[in-house]
């Protein structure tokens, strides 16, 4: 019964509609200042159903979070133009994304470019600087890699996969308190 009114619900939002970066809004109503309390509510919210999930789960817990991070990634990107070039769409993902998760493309100093292919893996490295994920662990004192994080690879990597036809993982290289390096490993 619940799929059906699910599937009924979805075929009345399908617009057939693409959304370009330019078409989202820079500004909101109303403004962040005066949903800061309710942000931080959610937060909380949220840090404790990620709490109770390893708790029960254990160590599925990221699995399960990734795994539901991917969908909405895949199912949000159905809505994004659908781009080749792997650099445009990560642009194009993090402009889309502004103010939830910011993250540019990085290359170490000894590489031109930014994807890189070695041994026989094609990669690309990226930093994510403002990040409602890490805001979040942080105001409710947990850990950075654990499911929330991975909820946020997912996204990614759905999304990714949507906008470009390809495959991805999302790997960590590095977390810290302000900023987090990842490697999208393209297949």
């Amino acid at each position: 019964m619940m799929a059906e009114s699910i599937d009924e619900i979805n075929k009345q939002f399908k617009t057939g509609s693409v959304f370009k970066a330019e078409d989202v809004p820079l500004s909101c109503t109303p403004s962040a200042k005066e949903l800061e309390p309710t942000l931080h509510g959610v937060m909380r919210m949220n840090g404790l159903i990620i709490r109770s999930l390893q708790e029960i789960s254990g160590r599925g817990a990221n699995a399960v979070t990734f795994r539901a991070g991917k969908k909405f990634g895949h199912e949000t990107a159905k809505y994004f133009r659908k781009i080749d070039d792997i650099e445009e769409a990560l642009r194009e993902l993090s402009y889309i994304l502004h103010g939830q998760y910011t993250f540019e493309l990085w290359k170490p100093e000894d590489k031109e470019d930014y994807v890189v292919t070695e041994n026989g893996e094609t990669f690309i490295f990226l930093v994510f600087h403002d990040c409602i994920v890490r805001q979040t662990l942080r105001c409710n004192g947990m850990e950075q890699g654990g499911p929330l994080c991975q909820t946020l690879y997912g996204y990614v990597v759905g999304a990714i996969e949507e906008i470009t036809g390809r495959r991805a993982k999302l790997e960590i290289v590095h977390t810290g308190p302000n900023a987090c390096l990842k490697k999208l490993i393209l297949k």
